[in-house]
């Protein structure tokens, strides 16, 4: 009965959900460790605390998208639970994010024991003081959409139309938060960094730890108020075709490359991913992440696993396309067979194959320790890659929906 309720699963549906998160989790050490072979021990301190700082910058961005709007909206409205037992719900959703970075960051330390401790504990910390600025934000939206919130803000821009934030004022609330949890991973990084070593480098992360479990014990009475509304305001956003952030969404002509059979499919895909989380930007940031650690002579370890964060990530990410709030299966099933949609999700992901070879071209031009071959060996993973998460992605699309009807 559970698998027919709206947002809920079945119990296979569960355990192969954990079953897959604890298979990402492992890669993602597994790949940390490749990472930080063959580094010393500056050189390993100085790849936590920047894998610190970028995870941070993940957190901050993919936090609002992780939880809302929440795919079990429509169930919780049938039981009407409480703000502890949503409260709980929402962490159970999120903390998995923190504690899988935190394995990696742990993995990539060892064999230090404070490293190891100091990472983990600051992706920790990071993760929860990202979800205790994130799963209340909604209410701040209203209140600047009503007017309410930022008086301050307007009197400043006012005065000074040149400061304000080339954004609505409902997204500024929004970017403030991003900030300030992006800041606080950069702070833990360049705190720990300027001490060093030893058990000085633990204090900061545990106390910000302890500090972002405390404002979440604080929101154990209200946390209902601020769930719905947070996931009204993303529902609603969700909901939008106009302007994003000053950005228009892509073109039906932008697609001319895909078969015109696959072209409605591949563009409504790319569409509601987009919408959903902002992937170009994250793509962009790891190629920049992979050039400075080339420029910086890093090692082939951390080269390579930079390249595997951005072929594994991006190309993972088409799983988003197969969310029953995105595309029904029954419906997906009723548009085209189990072929035609992995052939659609496989063009979905080659779309971030020209950024991979744009950067391998920069660096070919300006290095000389990158060739052609390299180009070569990378596009051949990254095709491959493409081509086996858009099969996995819609046979356990089909998987569910027979189990559904079952």
């Amino acid at each position: 009965m559970s698998a027919v309720l709206p947002g809920s699963m079945s119990p296979r549906m569960r355990t192969a959900r954990v079953v897959g998160w604890i298979l990402g989790v492992g890669a993602l050490a597994a790949l940390a460790v490749a990472t930080a072979d063959g580094l010393d021990a500056a050189g390993t301190q100085r790849l936590v605390r920047v894998w610190g700082i970028i995870a941070a910058a993940g957190m901050a961005v993919g936090g609002q998208y992780a939880l809302y709007p929440s795919p079990t909206a429509r169930r919780l409205q049938l039981s009407n639970p409480g703000p502890e037992r949503l409260l709980r719900l929402q962490l159970g959703r999120w903390v998995p994010v923190p504690l899988g970075l935190a394995v990696a960051a742990g993995a990539a330390a060892w064999p230090d024991p404070v490293l190891m401790v100091e990472a983990s504990l600051s992706m920790l910390a990071v993760g929860l003081f990202a979800f205790v600025r994130v799963a209340p934000l909604g209410r701040s939206v209203r209140r600047w959409e009503t007017g309410e919130g930022g008086g301050r803000y307007r009197a400043i821009r006012t005065r000074a139309p040149q400061l304000r934030f080339l954004v609505p004022d409902a997204l500024v609330p929004g970017m403030l938060r991003t900030a300030e949890v992006f800041m606080s991973g950069a702070v833990l990084a360049i705190a720990a960094q300027a001490i060093g070593s030893g058990l000085g480098t633990i204090i900061a992360p545990a106390v910000l730890l302890l500090v972002s479990g405390a404002l979440i014990m604080r929101l154990r009475g209200t946390f209902d108020e601020a769930f719905w509304t947070s996931h009204g305001v993303w529902a609603d956003a969700f909901r939008q075709v106009e302007l994003v952030e000053g950005r228009e969404p892509l073109a039906f002509d932008a697609v001319y490359w895909v078969p015109r059979s696959l072209r409605p499919s591949v563009w409504a895909g790319l569409v509601s991913m987009d919408r959903r989380i902002p992937l170009g930007r994250v793509a962009a940031l790891v190629l920049a992440f992979v050039a400075a650690v080339h420029l910086a002579d890093a090692g082939d370890g951390p080269e390579a696993g930079a390249l595997l964060l951005y072929v594994l990530g991006l190309n993972g990410a088409v799983a988003l396309s197969a969310r029953s709030d995105l595309l029904p299966p029954a419906l997906a099933h009723r548009l085209g067979g189990a072929a035609r949609w992995t052939a659609a999700r496989a063009l979905m992901n080659l779309r971030w194959w020209p950024p991979l070879a744009a950067t391998f071209l920069l660096l070919i031009w300006l290095t000389p320790d990158v060739g052609w071959a390299d180009l070569a060996v990378w596009t051949a993973v990254d095709l491959a890659v493409a081509v086996l998460s858009a099969l996995l992605v819609t046979l356990a699309d089909r998987a569910r929906l027979r189990r559904a009807l079952a």
